[in-house]
């Protein structure tokens, strides 16, 4: 049975457990903003990881983020008196773990607004049935709709919408001193090593960009420094766009959006950058394998996906095929040539691809 819906207009001031992902934060920006934008009275304090709250940091619907730490045995107990510490009306949960259930229910607030799952219903005063359906549906959905439940409102615009601050674009103009004409950026590394595309096959692209390209932006962070390093070292030569590793410049999240926005285009494996092209506007070449790329579509991108099966039924989930959905069957041509058409046409739609 689904709650009564809570009146927004009721509504004060409004907690929101983000994202423990920095991806998923910038999927939650649509709902947060149809949020604010049905109730303009709403103080909004978001709650979450230092670097999720960096991915919405000057967003106008956010009146304040709050860093929790709240990791180990006792972390949502902490994390609750933090949370209780700021006099909220209400609290909706973005996260969808029990500890997050957990942490709500001891930070006393009600009512609590989030999805039952992982057993955690109990926990909440207003849970809201998990109705997946059948296969993958993107995450951007799955927020609205948890929204759409929880406050009875709509939300049609469910493309991710940023700008960055003024302080990001000072730190990506130092960052980027000396750096002129036109920049593609690579994100290579990613969470999960299954996700990553070859090595290999990222220095290739590098060499064969079209000769309109000048640079090539490596970014990532302290922990992929030696990833970034090698192809940097193997890419760079005589002919062909300057390769740069910007994590041996310092990047870091107060320059990310700011570098993000100054490129031509990304091309990136499945992970927290590929949102924030999006949601900027830059255009992107995203690869995916295995993660089937349903669980992220970004309704209305500039964005070409490539994916290693093209072929698999659509009733199959490519994270149950691991094998025909690797990422390394995607060759450097298919994504070349999405490059081009990106650079050629701007104005991509969601185009998935890829030959096996």
């Amino acid at each position: 049975m689904k709650p009564t819906p809570i009146d927004l207009g009721s509504i004060r001031r409004l907690g929101i457990l983000m994202p423990n992902w920095l991806g998923d934060a910038v999927m939650a920006e649509p709902t947060i903003r149809a949020i604010a934008d049905t109730a303009p009275q709403l103080e909004i304090t978001s709650f979450g990881k230092p670097g999720t709250l960096a991915m919405l940091a000057g967003h106008s619907a956010i009146t304040d983020a709050i860093p929790l730490r709240d990791g180990g045995l006792l972390g949502p107990f902490a994390a609750a008196r933090e949370v209780r510490r700021h006099d909220l009306d209400a609290l909706l949960l973005l996260r969808g773990s029990f500890r997050a259930g957990l942490l709500g229910r001891i930070s006393g607030i009600r009512p609590i607004l989030g999805y039952a799952r992982d057993g955690r219903g109990p926990l909440l005063s207003h849970p809201v049935p998990v109705d997946r359906g059948d296969g993958p549906r993107p995450t951007v959905d799955d927020y609205a709709m948890l929204a759409a439940t929880a406050f009875g409102i709509t939300i049609e615009d469910r493309l991710p919408r940023l700008v960055t601050t003024a302080d990001e674009r000072a730190a990506a103009d130092s960052l980027l001193d000396g750096i002129e004409g036109p920049s593609v950026a690579f994100v290579v590394g990613g969470s999960k090593l299954l996700k990553r595309w070859p090595t290999e096959r990222f220095v290739e692209l590098a060499r064969r960009l079209p000769s309109s390209i000048e640079n090539v932006l490596l970014l990532g962070g302290p922990d992929e420094a030696e990833l970034l390093a090698t192809i940097a070292r193997d890419a760079s030569g005589t002919e062909g766009p300057a390769v740069v590793d910007l994590a041996a410049r310092g990047l870091g999240l107060d320059s990310l959006r700011g570098v993000i926005e100054r490129c031509l285009i990304m091309v990136t494996n499945d992970t927290g950058p590929r949102h924030l092209a999006v949601a900027l506007g830059v255009p992107t070449v995203a690869i995916f394998g295995p993660t089937d790329h349903r669980w992220t579509t970004l309704p209305g991108a500039r964005e070409r996906v490539l994916v290693a099966q093209p072929f698999l039924p659509e009733e199959l989930v490519a994270d149950d095929h691991p094998s025909a959905c690797a990422v390394d069957r995607i060759p450097v041509s298919d994504v070349l040539h999405a490059v081009q058409e990106a650079i050629d046409e701007p104005a991509l739609g969601n185009e998935v691809s890829s030959s096996p």
